[in-house]
């Protein structure tokens, strides 16, 4: 039998977080035309295929590894995401691979939207399939961006590291908006632009297959390319979802169902995630070595692995009902390496965003296992198996 190493009993969340958990019920509103007309039906009619045994954690984990997994074996095929770009000396991305991104992201989306109606049609759901469900989504943000702008390389026809960097931050921001809204009102209104996202990558991938990568080369008006309008509808979503939060927030503080009491409390929890975006931007643009250009996938990981954990700490946060955290241990590490490598010891700039980023990425992943047991331990359930359902029917019979 496998017992977890004594490193992973570490205690984040104390009682009062815990004891919240018991109160909470999940609360969303997802009526974009694309969910209530396609993936809901089409969700609903799959999961009943799926074996009752079958643990809603174990799709989550098996949605994120398909991401993921199409991440790295892209890191292996085009590390520094210029292989389709114009001029390039490298092989571009073999064709083949645009297919398996295809089946893989509509796979991954398919997992990922039916684990929560699995955890409700066997009776597992609870904060911790949430926890477990966003918190992968909220890394899943970084894979998702760079995967699809390496069909446009960089330079003539694409956009620049410094841009790409920008574009992966209003994704991070549509997600953490709607989680900073449910904070603040209760309620989780998924984004409308989430599943036409998912849909759109699966065709995209699809269509490069088919067609080729230089398909994408093209004006669309003057000198503005296809990837320039590509970018702009990324930053068209940010502001759409910024504006709906908004909306949703005046809404319900002029209906008394606000959660928090004073504009402080209210703007608490996006503090850290403004701070990482300020110092990755600072960070690229004045970089002495180019940082950002030189290593952008190790750049882009690492500030998606820290917004992850502001996000999974939000989200307990939520969750439990509890105050949300103002300042984030990893954002404080990465704005060190930021200052460090900027205006002491420059030269030592790509070592400290190797170290920062395996730094980030072993405390995110013991910050994760950690609490996922401690839930598991609170609720007396496991996280990858169901078995504890039988032992309960019988205990109850």
């Amino acid at each position: 039998i496998f017992r977890p190493s004594p490193m992973f009993n570490y205690k984040y969340l104390d009682t009062q977080k815990l004891n919240g958990f018991d109160k909470y019920k999940y609360n969303s509103i997802d009526n974009s035309p694309i969910s209530v007309y396609i993936s809901h039906p089409f969700w609903n009619w799959i999961v009943e295929f799926y074996p009752r045994w079958l643990a809603p954690n174990v799709l989550t984990l098996g949605g994120w590894i398909l991401v993921m997994g199409c991440f790295l074996l892209q890191a292996a095929l085009d590390y520094k995401i210029d292989s389709n770009s114009v001029g390039s000396t490298s092989d571009p991305i073999p064709s083949w691979y645009w297919l398996l991104a295809s089946i893989c992201t509509f796979a991954a989306h398919t997992m990922d939207g039916t684990d929560g109606k699995q955890a409700r049609r066997i009776g597992a759901s609870g904060p911790t399939g949430e926890l477990f469900d966003h918190g992968l989504d909220s890394w899943s943000t970084v894979p998702f961006t760079i995967t699809i702008f390496s069909v446009f390389g960089q330079g003539l026809f694409s956009v620049s590291p410094f841009r790409l960097c920008l574009i992966l931050q209003s994704v991070q921001t549509v997600f953490i908006v709607s989680h900073w809204e449910k904070y603040n009102t209760g309620v989780l209104f998924l984004s409308w632009g989430y599943d036409a996202s998912q849909y759109g990558l699966s065709i995209i991938y699809l269509w490069t297959y088919f067609v080729g990568f230089e398909w994408y080369k093209f004006y669309v008006i003057g000198s503005f390319t296809f990837a320039d309008f590509f970018e702009i509808g990324f930053y068209l979503c940010c502001v759409l979802s910024l504006a709906m939060s908004a909306y949703n927030m005046s809404v319900a503080h002029k209906e008394g169902t606000l959660q928090q009491d004073s504009l402080s409390e209210i703007v608490r929890p996006i503090i850290s995630t403004v701070v990482l975006y300020t110092v990755s931007i600072v960070w690229s643009l004045n970089s002495h070595n180019d940082v950002i250009t030189q290593d952008p996938r190790m750049f882009f990981f690492t500030m998606g692995t820290v917004f992850s954990n502001i996000a999974s700490r939000l989200i307990i946060s939520q969750m439990s009902s509890t105050r949300a955290e103002l300042w984030n241990s990893l954002v404080a590490l990465y704005s060190i390496a930021a200052i460090l490598s900027l205006y002491v010891i420059p030269e030592w700039e790509m070592f400290l965003l190797y170290s920062m980023s395996l730094i980030v990425l072993l405390s995110h992943l013991h910050y994760g296992t950690c609490v996922v047991r401690q839930m598991c331990h609170h609720f007396k359930i496991n996280a990858l198996d169901v078995k504890y359902l039988e032992k309960k029917q019988k205990k109850g019979q």
